[in-house]
Order: C-alpha cells, then sequence, then structure tokens
C-alpha cells in the first residue's frame, strides 16, 4: 500500500509538472498569435506533448488560453514587484512603475507585447467572454495597484492632496497602453518613449509637493 501511495504521488507531481509546462509554453506562443487563435498544432509542436496529452490536463483549448494569459500576466506582475523592490517613495515607485511597464510591448521575456492589450482586442469579437473577463480584471488590477501607490503618496505628502487617484491611475494606465499600441503599429520607440518621458515629467512636475 506505501508503494502504491508514493507511486501515486509521483504521478501527481509529474502530471502537475507536466500541466505547468504546457502553460508555460502556450503563454509565450499564444501572446504572439493569439490566445483563441494558435492552432493546437502549434501548441504540441511548442510543448513536444501530443493533442492527447495536452487535453489529459484540460477540458478544452479554451481552458488553456485562459491559463496561459494568467501565466503572462504572473510574469508582469513579477518584474512590476521587482522593479517596485527597493523603491521607499510613493513617487519613485509611480514613475518605476511606468518604465517597467512600458518595456511590455517589446519584453522578450514576453513575446508578442503587452497580454492584457491582446486578450482584450483578440476577445472583443465575442469569441470568448471568459477571455474578455480576465483581460478586464487584469486590467482593473493594475489601476487598482496604481490607485493604491498614488494614494500612499498622498498620505506621506509627496504627492498634492487635491489628486484623484481613481482618475490619475486611469490617466497613466491608459497613456501607457496607447504608447505600447503605437510602438507596436510602428515598431518606433519614438512612441513608448515620449509617452514614458511625458508620465515621469508629469508626476514629478505636476503632481509632487516640491
Amino acid at each position: 500500500m506505501e508503494t502504491s501511495f508514493k507511486q501515486e504521488v509521483f504521478t501527481i507531481k509529474k502530471g502537475e509538472k507536466s500541466k505547468k509546462h504546457i502553460i508555460e509554453q502556450s503563454a509565450m506562443l499564444m501572446n504572439q498569435h493569439g490566445f483563441l487563435a494558435t492552432p493546437l498544432s502549434e501548441i504540441v509542436e511548442a510543448t513536444g506533448m501530443q493533442k492527447g496529452g495536452i487535453y489529459n490536463h484540460f477540458k478544452d483549448k479554451e481552458e488553456l488560453a485562459l491559463l496561459a494569459f494568467d501565466q503572462c500576466c504572473s510574469v508582469i506582475q513579477q518584474y512590476i514587484e521587482d522593479a517596485l523592490h527597493l523603491k521607499t517613495s510613493g513617487t519613485d515607485r509611480i514613475i518605476a512603475f511606468i518604465e517597467v511597464y512600458s518595456t511590455f510591448g517589446e519584453n522578450p521575456t514576453i513575446p508578442g507585447g503587452c497580454p492584457i492589450m491582446n486578450a482584450s482586442i483578440e476577445a472583443d469579437d465575442g469569441q470568448s467572454a471568459k477571455l474578455l473577463e480576465r483581460a478586464q480584471s487584469a486590467m482593473q488590477h493594475l489601476i487598482h495597484f496604481l490607485k493604491d501607490e498614488i494614494t500612499g503618496g498622498i498620505a506621506n505628502k509627496e504627492l498634492r492632496p487635491d489628486i484623484d487617484p481613481q482618475k490619475t491611475a486611469t490617466l497613466i494606465m491608459s497613456t501607457i497602453e496607447g504608447g505600447i499600441l503605437l510602438n507596436k503599429l510602428f515598431n518606433d520607440r519614438f512612441h513608448i518613449t515620449t509617452v514614458q518621458n511625458h508620465l515621469k515629467d508629469y508626476i514629478k512636475n505636476e503632481l509632487s509637493i516640491n
């Protein structure tokens, strides 16, 4: 019985490892070619798994797409946490956020650009309400994160007390995403660099208490 239990545990761990591998490989692929549009044949090739092996872990392709999107967002979250880790002031943390998020249009660790933008565009045609909800939730999380940072900056008397944190967070995220879109559309860093510099000046010169 003990041997059987150990075998069962080994099988579960092996299955979890295989599932994690499929999600991680599919995430990078789907962010480039579409979370819904990527053919299963490409997923099979990228993961080295057979079709049957993939469907042993996922109910359908949509479930894999949702988990792949979540994986992309986890990578983004880790990059943001790393960038803000040693920043102590609210102003520095917001600027660090702007700097790191501005790279997501061309960061080689996340090939294909910003996954939230990609998923929202792809799901907007009604193919997957669940994917659209995932993208909305991810963006709401980022806006809420910025809102909290701005609120903290006001409380610490680093930022002006008359600032509306929600509106300011929305403005920052909208501007960055617009820059990422133009960068992707024209393959020219001028756009995202302009956005980044403008937002940093905006934080330092208009929102900060000098």
